[in-house]
């Protein structure tokens, strides 16, 4: 076994604990533990650069790329701050993509040469560690808790601990790529055993969600890495066993209802034994594999990258082909009945019924409405709400690339292909530079979990989900890592403006952050009967947040709850104000304005929140 060099101990651990924290904060989707998380790298930033410690690393050009793209789509989120229908929405989408970007930068300036393959692995524990748990809380609910997003909508989908099934089907997707493709190269066979006996238990993982869109990102995951890896019979090796366990996982959850419909624990010892052994066994061909040799099956160079491209071509060409004569059927199963509450949960793994294609054609309208600037970052709950199919809340528009053309146009859908090519990018050059070994595992690796992330995006709100973004922003800085070159100390006229920058972006944050915090605090006073405490915290979100309706809102409530109606409406109308196209200001308004004996006024609100959401029966809309 080589020697470990601190550097490379430093960066496993570090980026194993970062990645199984985030998702342990129910996947940082909380707008306060992201913005805490935020602070805490740009801060570190600013801290190491004004030190002279970062970076270590120049990145190559597909870095440069994705930062610069990453950078511009904050700038133009700012940008769009002239027209937005709401300043607070888009100020939290600033602020989301300042978090991303802050962990790129950090990961693609903090790792090197020495540490960029520790990083992956250590991404890849991480990620291994989060599957386990989550099974883990299927099999024994009563030592983890309960799954509050599942008991909330009363389904059996696995959502632990990120709390969001697609997206915790989506990590397990991407853990089979990386586990796959660290074990079908590392040389030493306990590396080899320990990564390949992850993929069942992330395939028990996926499963558990019925995730239809972790299929799709495993399968892509898996075909990228037969294009890209170098021991590609060892890998279709690995992959053999590892889905012959993950298939006994599977049935064996299927023989214990309890543990597929989540409403008990029988079975739950068979399901662990099996998904045990099915984790020893992946291992041990893996192991065996290495001690066998098996990585000198190969073709020669040039034959295997034949091969992988003509594996890349005939999957195309499949799957086009399938889909095109398949069309009719694909779009009555798109626009049937969405599936609920059956016997056999897996049922809706075999449809493609949903509300996905109605969501993306409400995003395609709002493109059409505003094709160069958008509605506005984070305003898609608006257009949604006035469109003919809003009887139920949706936020997002379930794909990250059609959310963007809608929110924020043209340019800013170019802005992120251009942070996805920088992607690409860095993940090509790190497989030229890589051509065997394990540091061509690691980077086919990366790039086949980045491949089914990216897939995962554009069918769901990965992007909002910021643990499972996270990990693929680890991963894509360890690709920049890879190639780039040692950084020179700079000089103290350099490190004070980068300094200054990332404090500055830190900065950012700090308004969004305290105005939240201040507004549940005031809802947690309000709900222990302290009406003064609770009015004190709300005045204070609103001395942060000025521009946002939510801490008028809160206020609002609390002036309501005293009985302090003018006051009350005086503060919804503010907020009206801040986001006109708002629907549930509009009501409360319509509420406190009755309450005062204000009937005409209660009605003229009323009926602007019908306009604002009108197909919805909550606002008295059509039935």
């Amino acid at each position: 076994m080589p020697r470990l060099r601190p550097p490379a101990v430093a960066a496993f651990f570090i980026v194993a604990a970062a990645v199984l924290v985030t998702a342990l904060e129910r996947g940082a989707y909380d707008i306060v533990a992201r913005h805490q998380g935020g602070v805490l790298v740009w801060w570190l930033l600013a801290l190491a650069f004004l030190a002279g410690v970062l970076p270590r690393t120049l990145p190559a050009r597909g870095g440069v790329l994705a930062v610069g793209a990453l950078a511009a789509m904050a700038v133009w989120a700012a940008v769009a701050l002239a027209w937005t229908s709401s300043d607070e929405r888009t100020s939290v989408e600033i602020a989301r993509v300042l978090v991303h970007l802050g962990v790129l930068v950090l990961a693609a300036s903090a790792l090197g040469p020495s540490s960029w393959r520790a990083a992956i692995a250590g991404a890849a524990a991480g990620a291994a560690a989060v599957c386990a748990l989550a099974v883990l809380s299927r099999l024994d609910p009563g030592t983890f808790g309960a799954d509050a997003a599942a008991d909330a909508f009363g389904i059996n989908r696995l959502s632990r601990p990120i709390g969001y099934w697609n997206a915790l089907g989506a990590w397990a997707g991407m853990t089979t790529a990386l586990g796959l493709g660290l074990g079908a190269h590392a040389g030493h066979p306990i590396t080899r055993a320990a990564a390949t006996a992850v993929v069942p238990l992330a395939v028990a993982t996926a499963y558990l969600t019925y995730s239809r869109a972790s299929v799709g990102g495993t399968v892509l995951g898996v075909l990228v890495l037969l294009v890209v890896s170098r021991n590609r019979w060892t890998l279709a090796l690995h992959t053999a066993a590892a889905a012959a366990g993950g298939a006994l996982v599977i049935l064996a959850i299927r023989d214990s209802p309890a543990i597929a419909q989540a409403t008990g624990t029988a079975g739950a010892g068979r399901v662990g034994l099996t998904l045990l052994g099915a984790m020893l066994g992946a291992g041990a061909v893996a192991a065996v594999s290495g001690l066998a040799g098996s990585d000198r099956l190969r073709l020669p160079r040039t034959a295997g990258r034949a091969a992988g491209i003509a594996t890349a071509v005939i999957a195309i060409v499949a799957t086009v082909g399938g889909v095109a004569a398949n069309a009719d059927r694909i779009d009555d199963s798109l626009r049937s009945t969405p599936i609920t509450a059956t016997d056999d949960p897996a049922v809706r793994l075999t449809t493609l019924s949903g509300t996905r294609p109605q969501i993306w054609e409400v995003a395609g309208d709002g493109f059409s409405a505003d094709p160069w600037t958008g509605s506005g970052p984070g305003t898609f709950e608006f257009v949604w709400s006035q469109s003919d199919n809003a009887d139920e809340f949706v936020r997002d528009a379930h794909s990250l690339y059609l959310e963007t053309l809608s929110e924020q146009g043209i340019p800013g859908l170019l802005l992120l292909l251009g942070f996805v090519g920088g992607i690409v990018w860095a993940a090509v050059g790190a497989l030229r530079a890589f051509p065997d070994g394990p540091e061509r595992g690691a980077a086919a690796a990366a790039s086949a979990a980045l491949a089914a992330f990216l897939f995962g995006a554009g069918v769901d709100w990965l992007w909002e989900t910021t643990a499972v973004t996270v990990l693929a922003l680890v991963l894509i800085g360890a690709l920049v890592a890879a190639t780039g070159r040692p950084a020179p100390r700079l000089r103290l006229a350099a490190r004070i403006p980068l300094s200054l920058v990332a404090l500055i972006a830190g900065l950012l944050l700090v308004p969004g952050l305290v105005g939240l915090s201040e507004v549940r605090r005031s809802q947690e006073a309000a709900e222990d009967g302290d009406r003064a405490a609770a009015l004190r915290h709300a005045t204070r979100a609103v001395e942060a947040q000025p521009w946002a309706a939510t801490p008028y809102v809160q206020r609002a409530l609390v002036l309501e709850g005293q009985g302090r109606l003018k006051a009350s409406a005086v503060d919804l109308r503010r907020a009206v104000e801040r986001e006109p196209e708002n629907w549930r200001q509009r009501l409360l308004l319509a509420r406190v304005e009755a309450e005062r004996g204000r009937v005409q006024a209660a009605l003229d609100a009323y009926g602007a929140a019908q306009r604002l959401r009108p197909s919805s029966t909550f606002v008295g809309g059509q039935q």
